[in-house]
Parts: C-alpha cells; structure tokens; sequence
C-alpha cells in the first residue's frame, strides 16, 4: 500500500490572507454599496407581428401570391418594431448607469 499523504491545514486567518485577491494583487476589493436588478425589457408585440407575418409567408407558399406579400410585409414590420424596440432599451439602460 501507498501512505497517504497529507498536507497541513492552516488556520482560517492565514487562509483568508491566503486567498484574498486584494491581498494578492495589492489592490483594493471594489464593493458596490447597492445591489441592481436586473434589466428586464418591456412587454412587446413584435415577436407576435413576427411569428404572424412567418405564418402567413409560409401559407402564401401555398396560398398564393397575395398571401406572401402580405407575410413578407408582416415580417418587415416586426423586425423594425422589434429593433425599434431593441434601441429604445438599450438607450434607457446606458442613461440609467451614468
């Protein structure tokens, strides 16, 4: 058999200076005095103008033409409500963190 070998353990005061990055780097810890929640978007129809306008392309493969154009237009409008939305969000959270 092989005798285990076993490192010794030091005291917790010498593990915590041990550990610290602070300590380690030689620059202090940053603490955030408050917490932030995270950002969540608001309520949009854009994913459902989306998904209406993929559906109706997709029957205007089978339907006709007029059905296509109508899917395809449906498409358009929810990808710029979708980014028009995307834009709004993101210039309210870089004027939140200023």
């Amino acid at each position: 058999m092989i005798p285990a070998v076993t490192a010794p353990v030091p005291e917790a005061a010498d593990a915590k200076a041990q550990f610290d990055p602070g300590a380690v780097a030689g620059a202090p810890l940053h603490v955030h005095d408050e917490e932030h929640e995270p950002h969540m978007p608001a309520p949009s129809l854009s994913p459902i103008i989306l998904g209406a306008g993929m559906t109706l392309t997709a029957f205007g493969l089978v339907f006709g033409p007029v059905v296509l154009i109508l899917g395809a237009i449906g498409i358009l409008v929810g990808l710029g409500t979708w980014l028009y939305d995307e834009i709004v969000n993101a210039s309210a959270v870089t004027s939140d963190h200023e």
